[in-house]
Formats: structure tokens, sequence, C-alpha cells
């Protein structure tokens, strides 16, 4: 049994570079929408049959190194019972918003109680299981959660934020307290969760703080910065962690600090450059080619591909090629077709 992407994560060079892509199951699929058609996005999360048929969809069309669980990083606070919904063409809601201390005390005793809330979340262990006993032995499964800062936003805005976070702000800069609070049940829930997730067969995981950008250094380290660490040390005794910080690129002194096993790198960055910052800290890399690119002319891809595989090849840690971010929503699978056999056949 040779898992190729397992072994990167542990900090491993391989003999070949191994790929998955964020996002690699879902609306960009036909397959996928052909289920979307009969349930709503909410329904295919809690249904185990299908979520676990989702994640394995792309892995029936693509010589993908890894599977990632179809789930969302939005489902803790649901289990908290603040009712997540998604709305055609505008994305995640949520029915409750959390803006002052007494918002924050009224999902406390679903918050405080890990274990019920776990529980409501089995569904997402039952699909790993699923998707477990299906999947090749070669391949490494995925788990993941959002990191609280990312996910604590939404239940601040009631949504995405799109761009400003502006109740996020203000909450974090008038009432530090109660977002240090939900800072840390969002901590604790997510470790919880994560193990839950190991327990039920995943080989590693992905931390996802997608919004990190939207912070200063100085407001990710003060507000941030203590949670990632704390999941990570937690999650990490188990098995391996990928840290993703969205938009970081102010923050790879951060990401160092953290020591995940993988920094997965945005293409907002160097990969280069980050290679270099990252050699002789044990930590592997991931990424980071612009999701974009894949709805490029196939002479451009291929060149943007052969520079991201020709500089993680030479780093010494370890390498896993993935996107900088997910596949979007009309990403011509004829590319991701193109991108994985590129990879595939490309030799050290």
């Amino acid at each position: 049994m040779n898992k190729l992407l397992l072994e990167a994560a542990k900090g491993n060079k391989t003999n070949k570079i191994p790929l998955w892509l964020m996002r690699q199951a879902g609306r960009y699929l036909p397959e996928y929408r052909e289920f979307r058609k009969k349930h709503d996005t909410l329904n295919m999360f809690k249904t185990p049959s299908i979520a676990a048929e989702i994640t394995l969809q792309p892995l029936k069309r693509f010589n993908l190194h890894g599977a990632i669980i179809y789930a969302d990083i939005l489902l803790i606070p649901d289990a908290m019972g603040m009712g997540l919904s998604f709305v055609e063409k505008e994305g995640p809601r949520y029915a409750k918003t959390i803006r002052s201390n007494d918002d924050l005390k009224s999902i406390l005793p679903a918050a405080e109680n890990i274990g019920e809330l776990i529980q409501k979340l089995s569904y997402v262990g039952e699909t790993v299981e699923r998707v477990k006993s299906q999947l090749s032995q070669n391949t490494t499964l995925l788990g993941f959660a959002g990191a609280p800062f990312t996910v604590a936003s939404y239940m601040i805005e009631g949504g995405s934020a799109k761009g400003e976070f502006f109740e996020c702000k203000k909450l974090m800069f008038n009432d530090p307290e109660t977002f240090h609070h939900l800072m840390k049940l969002l901590t604790d829930v997510t470790i919880a969760y994560l193990k839950m997730q190991i327990k039920a067969g995943v080989e590693a995981i992905q931390l996802f703080e997608s919004w990190s950008g939207a912070l200063a250094p100085d407001q990710y380290r003060e507000f941030c910065l203590p949670y990632t660490k704390k999941i990570v040390e937690e999650v990490k005794q188990f098995v391996p962690v990928i840290n993703f910080l969205g938009q970081g690129a102010s923050l790879s002194d951060e990401a160092l600090s953290i020591q995940s096993n993988v920094y997965s790198v945005d293409w907002r960055q160097d990969l280069a450059k980050v290679a270099k910052k990252f050699t002789g800290s044990g930590i592997a890399l991931q990424g980071n080619l612009d999701p974009l690119l894949l709805y490029a002319p196939k002479d451009l891809l291929k060149e943007k591909l052969k520079n991201c595989l020709e500089i993680g090849s030479q780093y010494t840690h370890g390498y896993i090629f993935n996107l900088g971010h997910g596949c979007t929503q009309h990403t011509p699978v004829e590319n991701v077709e193109f991108l994985v056999n590129f990879i595939n056949d490309f030799n050290l």
C-alpha cells in the first residue's frame, strides 16, 4: 500500500507528486448537478449515502491521490441551533447571528454540551465510514473543519461577509471578551468534531482559515493564532494537519509558528519564496495554482502547472499539488482531466 499523499503530509519526499483539489467534488461536475436537481444542499450534507457518493464522484473520473469528505465548514453552528440554510444565488445564511454577549448566551446550552453536539454531527462520521469502505487502498481520506475565526465570521455576519467583515470586526474591537469566548467555544467543539472524523477513518485533516486575509497580522496573532495552534496541537497527535490560510500572504511567519504538518499556500503567494522560507521547518507544502487558470488555454495551464511541480519537487519536506483555493462552479471538466493527467505523468 503506497499512500503518496499521506507520506507527503508526514513531511517525506515522494517519488511522484500526490494531488487532490479543494472542492474537487461539487458544482462543476455534471453528476453532482444531477443530485442537486433532487436534493437541497443541506439535505445532501446530512444524508450519508448521498454525501459519500458525492465524495467519490471525482475519484471515479480522475486519478487523484486524496478524497475529501463532502461536508461544509458551517455545520458546527447549525448543530448549535443557528438555523443554517443555503439560498440560491446568495449562499449560506443563518437564522440567528452572534453580535452581543446576550446572543452568545442564547447558544451556550448547545455549544457547551459537546457530547450532544457531536452526536448531532454524527452524519459526517457515517459519511466517512461509507467512503472509507469504498476507497482504494492507495487513496488518502481527508477530513476537514473551518478554523474558528472563519466559522465565527459567518456566525456574526449571518452569512458570507463578502469583503468588509463589518459586524465581525465591530464585535472583535468593541467586545473582545465575547469574541474570545466564541472563539474558545468553537475551538473546543472543532477539536471534538475532528477527533470524531479521525475515529471514523480520516487519515489527514485540512483546517480552512478561508478568511485570514481579512485581518492584519497583529489582529490574527491576537484573535486567531492561539485557537488555531491549539487545534493543530491536539489533532496532529493522531493524523497530519494541513493549515490553509486563504489570502494569507502576510501571515507566513504566523503559519510557521503554528507548526502544522502541511502549509497550504494560496495562489496569491510566490511558491518558490514560501519554499525557501519554510526550508528547514519540517513542514510540507501544498498548492498553489490559481483556480481560474483552469479556464485558461492549455499551453498556459501547462506552463503554470510545470512551474508549481518543479518548485514542489525540489522542496525538502514533502509536497502535495493543489489549487490555491477550490474549483469554481463552471470549471471545465476537461481541463481538470488535463491537469490531473499532466501531474500524474510528470517525471521528477
